[in-house]
């Protein structure tokens, strides 16, 4: 025991005093690791009361146990629906769901029900819903991840359309199998309400064949390497629409995320276009919890808006730090603030607090500063 002055006493502290600071000087970490409360965390952030103006039209339900449909949901967010989204296990729901829902109490406006079902959700959690005065629509209830995130992108193109062209125009083609390559697409699709497709790496499913066929006059752009997505599948999109077909490709998922964040598209206005010195914020992940990044695909919905890079839980990769560092601005521009921000994804234990520190270093603008 250390004491001060031998009249108060200190216990020695075994744990480093960081670990309890989430946040600098220009990071916000979620720090969450549960999936639910996580996901709660995020929507407090993003909606942190019912007085405002933002206040969102509904909420998008999806189950928990597999990744495809949230990620496919992710489009839902944008507006007219502008929700979050939120997890459930199958037949049962979360107290701490539930108590979000009420605690946001969506208006409903612009959208079929406040409580949107997206996936093989039972209708004991459904009629569960029902019992505190919420509606509820429901968009899927494929097991299939392929069939389910079809009824969802139909859904987010013809029943509650996107408010942007982007949304309209555009298709992002992800792997269904492994999502590492393609699970940033989610924050763009939050962003600007694009719907997402899945395909496998070297065949089309059937009803993914069938929606392609509808809509051959947009744009489809493949999120990921011949690694995830081959050249063959690529080949196949392409002599069934009349559209467009692009890649935002890369060595590996930091590259990818890099290229998407920094992506500008020939034919539309597809791309985050996030490639000047103009000063940015941006959201980083680690690819262990994939339910982290779904749930903070608002962050690029509203706010900050921000593009998702991905890190190493206990480095920065230098593909990332040299593209931030080059879109960082190298001194203070008269009729703009310092907005550089970035937001952490999930607890020390999913990125350290000596990555944090690292992207601290590359996001501050004030040091750069002359006063």
């Amino acid at each position: 025991m250390f004491k001060l002055n031998n009249n108060y006493p200190i216990q020695p502290n075994r744990v480093p005093f960081y670990t309890n600071i989430s946040s600098t000087v220009n990071t916000t970490r979620v720090n969450y690791d549960d999936m639910y409360y996580y996901n709660v965390a995020v929507s407090n952030i993003i909606y942190p009361s019912q007085n405002i103006d933002w206040r969102p039209h509904a909420v998008i339900l999806v189950s928990s146990d597999m990744w495809q449909y949230g990620t496919c949901a992710s489009s839902i967010v944008h507006f007219p629906v502008n929700g979050p989204v939120l997890f459930t296990e199958r037949n049962y729901m979360p107290p701490v769901i539930i108590n979000e829902i009420l605690r946001l109490n969506p208006s409903g406006e612009d959208v079929p029900a406040k409580v949107l079902i997206a996936g093989p959700i039972s209708k004991g959690v459904e009629d569960y819903i029902r019992t505190f005065g919420l509606t509820t629509y429901r968009i899927t209830s494929f097991e299939d991840v392929f069939n389910a995130c079809i009824d969802i992108a139909d859904f987010r193109l013809n029943i509650v359309p996107p408010s942007s062209e982007e949304g309209n125009n555009d298709i992002i083609v992800i792997s269904g199998e492994n999502y590492a390559e393609g699970i940033i697409s989610t924050f763009y699709a939050a962003h600007k309400g694009t719907p997402i497709i899945l395909v496998r790496r070297n065949d089309i499913p059937l009803p993914i064949q069938n929606f392609i066929s509808r809509n051959q006059n947009k744009n489809y752009y493949i999120v990921g390497s011949t690694y995830t997505i081959s050249e063959i599948v690529e080949s196949q999109i392409k002599n069934i629409i009349q559209g467009n077909v692009s890649r935002i490709n890369g060595y590996d998922p930091f590259t990818i995320s890099v290229n998407f964040a920094k992506y500008e598209s020939p034919v539309d206005r597809f791309g985050w276009k996030h490639n000047k010195k103009d000063g940015w914020a941006f959201s980083y992940s680690d690819l262990s919890k994939w339910y982290h990044i779904i749930s903070s695909v608002l962050f690029a919905h509203l706010g900050k808006h921000t593009p998702l890079l991905l890190v190493n839980s206990n480095n920065l990769p230098d593909v990332v730090r040299n593209y931030v560092i080059s879109v960082n601005s190298d001194k203070e521009m008269p009729d703009m603030p310092p907005y550089m921000h970035a937001y952490i994804l999930g607890s020390f234990y999913d990125i350290s607090h000596d990555t944090q520190v690292e992207i601290e270093k590359i996001t501050d603008i004030q040091s750069k500063m002359e006063h």
